[in-house]
């Protein structure tokens, strides 16, 4: 029993290490985002890279089961457990929590308090004028529609990629590019990874997850197809220590506008403008009205099958979902929770007011 008390106790502040650790944004950046996660992040995903599967999904499910058979098997004996048993169980509840928490913390999770991206890229966010809004929705309208107008449709006028077997492998050129400008996302990782139930994930309301333990960038690919390529490079975003969901968002339009293949341009431009919609809908919906009717027939029916797949997924299933993705964000430090996700407003308009100066010069 002592021996189990000691074991307890020394996780317990190995926790509480970490947790203090975690508080230095400059320690978590240089020895830990920089160093540490470099040398165990990428050979992890390699490793797991070899498999044509995802592992982390096979787990989630193996999980799942367990925890059902452990639940129905406590039901079943809790007239029957003895004082010592209660305790041995509270013992390897916590235990168990640790480890998973430390484990968790160490393979991934302290990349949510290294510096915010904004910072390492140099953008300043701070008073974004509904103007420069306006701006920026104007230019990604343009964008879209320019970028639409080359692309392959199926039979309802929907865009469809040419080849959606590649995406996995194409995406990673976005990323060498934008890797050039940010040392911090350069690395060797495994290659994205489809989920085999992605159609019953849909009802989630999940696009895709990172899972730490094993370095896999996870995608569900029975979303719209306008919607993968930017979907694909936001795992991939996590998968290089991007942590912040509004961050990973601002990354993966990033490496989408520097892939050289038109359809990955689109998806991160169509993607990012209907961020920036609803933002400038929440402070002057007339303006926000004003860019959607400028949209080409292409991109509306686009986005139109973006929302009826929300809208065919959503239920139960779906809120309960988002609730615990709301609950976990909040846990790790992300205060506005799956608000976080607009985060790449605010990013947008800095990157474009940057861009915009240096080509002032």
């Amino acid at each position: 029993m002592k021996k189990r008390i000691y074991t307890v106790i020394t996780l317990i502040l190995l926790v509480v290490a970490v947790r203090l650790f975690a508080r230095s944004t400059e320690l978590v950046e240089d020895y830990y985002a920089n160093i540490i996660f470099k040398i165990i992040a990428p050979p992890l995903s390699r490793l797991t890279g070899i498999l044509p599967f995802s592992v982390a999904e096979i787990l989630v499910v193996l999980l799942v089961l367990w925890l059902s058979i452990d639940l129905l098997t406590s039901l079943v004996r809790r007239h029957r457990r003895q004082p010592d048993e209660k305790i041995s169980t509270l013992y390897t509840f916590i235990t168990m929590a640790a480890l998973v928490y430390l484990a968790f913390m160490g393979l991934w999770g302290l990349n949510y308090y290294r510096m915010e991206f904004a910072q390492i890229a140099g953008l300043d966010t701070g008073n974004i004028s509904i103007q420069e809004l306006y701006a920026l929705g104007d230019s990604l309208v343009e964008e879209a529609n320019q970028l639409r107008a080359g692309l392959k449709e199926d039979g309802d006028g929907v865009m469809t990629l040419t080849n959606r077997q590649e995406v996995f492998k194409e995406a990673v050129t976005g990323y060498d590019m934008l890797a050039r400008r940010y040392p911090q996302l350069e690395g060797e990782y495994g290659r994205p990874k489809g989920l085999f139930l992605s159609r019953a994930i849909s009802y989630t309301g999940l696009y895709g997850f990172y899972v730490p333990f094993t370095g896999e960038a996870n995608i569900n690919t029975a979303i719209p197809e306008a919607m993968l390529p930017f979907s694909t490079c936001h795992e991939m975003a996590h998968q290089r220590g991007i942590a912040r969901e509004g961050e990973a968002n601002f990354v993966a339009y990033l490496s989408c506008v520097m892939n050289p293949r038109a359809e990955f341009q689109y998806s991160g431009t169509l993607m990012a403008l209907t961020y920036v919609l609803n933002a400038i809908n929440g402070r002057d919906g007339q303006q926000s009205q004003g860019l959607i009717k400028r949209l080409s027939p292409g991109v509306i029916r686009d986005l139109q099958d973006i929302r009826m797949h929300a809208e065919k997924h959503r239920g139960p299933i779906s809120r309960i979902s988002n609730r615990i993705n709301d609950i976990y964000l909040r846990s790790n430090s992300q205060t506005t929770g799956v608000q976080g996700y607009s985060d790449i407003v605010k990013l947008l308009a800095a990157h474009r007011r940057n861009e915009s100066a240096r080509q002032a010069e």
